[in-house]
């Protein structure tokens, strides 16, 4: 059981995701902008053994057949509360819920929009955790969902480099804040063009060790305010290593 003593921003953030979250613990201004990142990318859930998505060796993307219902576990409260336990990283399940438990990812909007009826208990840690009650989940799912991103061009893209007299300092200054957030060893910018329309944008080349979903959603987010001219922006994450990219290195 858990007393559920609120999380401090010194624990050790283990992805830029938890780094907004310590953020907005420190200075209550700023969690708003991690309630909004925490619908657009993914968290993790322990389902119940025996249930779908607990079975030891059934791996995959799923989908509940008709009669089927996710149960998921959770810590009970001191006060005898059960809660639905939720984590913002893989890695924090294992230590509650044994080495052996299997681990579900889910779009943050749409697992807490299953949970929103109950209480949450995110990343319990040592008699910490952040509880969240039902109206207080309701309140984050009121953020508005993100403007879609423009859809990609298919077909033969060709990289070239920035001429100094176009450099986009704007974007520029907007990924430069995205990289002190995330772990990016290295970084490149280039002018894109799709061969068979013709059409223009920019390439971010960005080679990290975080889970790209988490990345892609951060430079979305740093990148909507800006002008895009009708332009397209092609983000692209990577591990660190191989040959260098096109472009600006940032």
């Amino acid at each position: 059981m858990t007393d559920a003593v609120p999380l401090t921003f010194t624990d050790n953030p283990m992805n830029p995701l938890e780094v907004a979250l310590y953020e907005g613990l420190a200075d209550h201004t700023k969690m708003g902008a991690f309630e909004r990142l925490m619908l657009e990318v993914d968290l993790f859930a322990v389902p119940e053994p025996g249930t779908p998505g607990g079975v030891h060796g059934d791996d995959g993307h799923k989908v509940l057949k008709e009669g089927e219902q996710l149960i998921l576990r959770g810590l009970v409260l001191n006060d005898g509360r059960d809660t639905v336990t939720l984590f913002t990283d893989p890695r924090r399940a294992p230590p509650i819920f044994g080495d052996d438990c299997r681990i579900l990812a889910m779009n943050g909007r749409r697992l807490l929009e299953m949970v929103q009826d109950k209480v949450v208990l995110l990343n319990p840690d040592g008699g910490k955790g952040l509880l969240l009650q039902p109206d207080q989940l309701k309140a984050v799912l009121e953020h508005a969902p993100a403007v879609p991103e423009p859809v990609r061009p298919t077909g033969t893209v060709e990289l070239s480099d920035v001429r100094p007299v176009d450099y986009p300092i704007a974007l520029i200054e907007a990924l430069n804040e995205v990289f002190a957030s995330i772990r990016a060893e290295s970084a490149w910018l280039a002018r894109s063009r799709w061969v068979e329309t013709g059409q223009t944008g920019w390439y971010v080349d960005i080679r990290t060790p975080e889970e790209p979903a988490t990345v892609r959603a951060i430079v979305g987010r740093a990148l909507r305010g800006l002008d895009a001219a009708g332009e397209t922006f092609d983000v692209a994450v990577s591990k660190p290593g191989g040959e260098d990219g096109v472009g600006i290195r940032l």
